[in-house]
């Protein structure tokens, strides 16, 4: 036991001193290394006492290090794109079931409540001449259906503005106002 250690010591002087060799670089004051892949970098005058192979490697190591940090940017642009489109998503979700909540609220609060059946006829409309927007419907097939001309969805939208934020984009649940 006592000679792997003795041995083991040894084994450890002995790289310590090819370390310790290799770094004075044959008896000349060698410049520290900079790792720049750890974000070490040399200073312009560490840089100027470089050997030219050592500039060559240092600035390729440097250009390595650019193109992965452009790649990485790239990608996270692409996350963000996609981020901020989902939350537009999401607020037009939001608005429309903020402007749910509010007619449900409305209609609660003035003690009318919906029937039973939801006050829905089986055409989808609601007695009062409104819409409750079904899943998969557009505001040309609501058009289509009530007018019985699909261009003319523009009426629903104007006379909805304070619900619909996006014409484009409806809910399920939704109550628009058809106007006659």
């Amino acid at each position: 036991m006592r000679i792997r250690g003795v041995l083991g010591a040894a084994l450890w002087l002995c790289f310590a001193a090819t370390l310790a060799a290799s770094i004075e670089g044959c008896g000349k004051p060698v410049l520290r290394v900079a790792d720049a892949s750890l974000g070490d970098y040399y200073t312009e005058k560490e840089f100027g006492k470089l050997s030219q192979e050592q500039r060559a490697e240092y600035c390729a190591e440097l250009a390595r290090q650019d193109s992965s940090y452009k790649a990485e940017l790239s990608s996270l642009g692409d996350e963000l794109e996609q981020s901020r489109a989902r939350s537009l998503r999401l607020r037009a979700e939001g608005d429309s079931l903020f402007a749910l909540g509010t007619a449900i609220e409305k209609r609660i609060a003035s003690g009318s409540g919906a029937p039973p059946d939801g006050g829905k006829r089986q055409d989808g409309r609601t007695p009062a001449g409104d819409h409750v927007v079904a899943r998969g419907e557009s505001l040309w097939a609501i058009s289509a259906s009530g007018y019985g001309k699909g261009v003319l969805w523009t009426r629903i939208y104007e006379a909805n503005r304070g619900i619909i934020r996006d014409p484009y984009i409806i809910f399920p649940g939704q109550e628009l106002s058809i106007p006659k």
